[in-house]
């Protein structure tokens, strides 16, 4: 990976870190925290949708012109609290805080007005008014308005000074999306394979490597949708304070093929380590596994993502679509999956020469997944759905079809 700047480094900090924040100086246990971080980041999102509908009048689930915007509030709020107490700053005034900071920094701004109508109606008991000016002069806004407006403003400055200012953040999803352009024309077309569950696997693990027909399921659409939702889950935990943007973005695209393809994560490390060079990783591919400075970063991302699965700071549902992992010693040799020098022929030919062949096999292009519960921001079950819509594709008819574009 690139050699970060200091002024990066000083956003990254080692999971023993957290065991040091202001909050657990103040008494408050780091399961609570954690779980309030991910309520703060929540009401973020609650508040952005609401405040659409407040200016718009149009209830918008998508959205999705404010992911960039979720993305560097969530961001922000885990550096905040890093370095202020939970005692001294209520998630229920962070929140809106930090989505008006955010959607200014994005340059797709709400205005302080509609954040603040959303505000009342989502934290102020039935009857509090909002402020819809109307050109009547008489017509002022209520004293729980101008309490929360002045409370927002004052605690902005409060934020700003907190994070020195620096409200750069490299995002994740970008890193991604660019990345794995032109992903469809690097895999692979191999001959037929049977289905990984049931017949031998090419390196003999039980687990087919492609784990379908012809092409593999992955491809760049589904990649695009479903890595949007992994990160907007993982945002919800402290992942972004302990990565770097490559590393989860990476770390995305491997879960991405395990989810997809129902292969387990060491396997799907291992193919996905080919492409780790345009993620700017040091991890390159070997028949004995990813090799590279930064696979322990890569293992310890993933290992992390796993465990606040458990502890539900991520959708806990997601933990169904990881498969077990071989039994020891039967990992290997790992094969190529991708076609990076143009050589795609001989890949190939060297592949129908190794691998087992199901001539009964045949390949497919795909359709259409309907992800009419697609990702919109993440949410307490939206990944899960994402990946659900996936998995019920595989299941019924051998293999994913592609996912409408964003």
């Amino acid at each position: 990976m690139r050699p970060l700047r200091s002024v990066e480094k000083q956003w990254l900090f080692t999971p023993s870190a957290l065991q040091n924040t202001p909050s657990l100086d103040d008494g408050i246990v780091l399961s609570d925290e954690l779980q309030r971080r991910k309520t703060a980041i929540e009401y973020m999102r609650s508040l952005a949708l609401r405040s659409i509908h407040v200016s718009t009048g149009v209830e918008d689930a998508e959205a999705s012109h404010l992911r960039g915007s979720m993305i560097i509030g969530a961001t922000l709020l885990h550096r905040f609290y890093m370095r202020r107490s939970f005692k001294d700053f209520n998630e229920k005034l962070i929140a809106p805080t930090l989505l008006f900071l955010a959607t200014k920094i994005e340059e797709e701004p709400l205005k302080l007005r509609h954040i603040v109508n959303a505000c009342l109606a989502k934290f102020e008991p039935p009857g509090v008014r909002g402020w819809y000016p109307t050109g009547d002069p008489h017509d002022q806004p209520s004293r729980e308005y101008r309490a929360w407006e002045k409370d927002i403003l004052a605690t902005e400055e409060v934020v700003l000074e907190a994070l020195c200012f620096d409200m750069g953040v490299e995002q994740p999803w970008v890193i991604l999306r660019r990345s794995l352009k032109g992903l469809d024309e690097l895999v692979i077309e191999r001959p037929g394979e049977g289905s990984g569950s049931n017949g031998a696997s090419a390196n003999g693990n039980g687990y087919d490597q492609m784990n379908g027909k012809g092409k593999g399921k992955v491809s760049e659409a589904i990649a695009d949708e479903l890595g949007w939702a992994i990160l907007s889950e993982s945002c919800l935990s402290p992942l972004p304070v302990l990565y770097a943007a490559p590393v989860l973005a990476f770390t995305a695209f491997i879960l991405v093929l395990a989810f997809t393809e129902q292969i387990p994560l060491s396997i799907a490390f291992s193919i996905t380590s080919e492409l780790a060079s345009r993620f700017h990783l040091d991890i390159s591919f070997s028949e004995e596994g990813p090799q590279g400075e930064d696979v322990t970063q890569a293992r310890d991302c993933l290992d992390r993502f796993v465990e606040y699965c458990q502890a539900g700071l991520i959708d806990p549902e997601l933990g169904r679509y990881i498969v077990a992992e071989p039994p020891e010693g039967q990992t290997g040799p790992y094969t190529r999956r991708f076609a990076l020098s143009g050589a795609k022929s001989e890949v190939v030919k060297e592949e129908r020469s190794s691998a087992t062949v199901n001539r009964s096999a045949t390949s497919a292009e795909g359709g259409v997944i309907p992800l009419d519960a697609a990702s919109k921001f993440g949410g307490a079950s939206s990944a899960e759905n994402v990946v659900m819509a996936v998995a019920d594709e595989v299941k019924a008819t051998g293999e994913p079809s592609t996912v409408v574009q964003i």
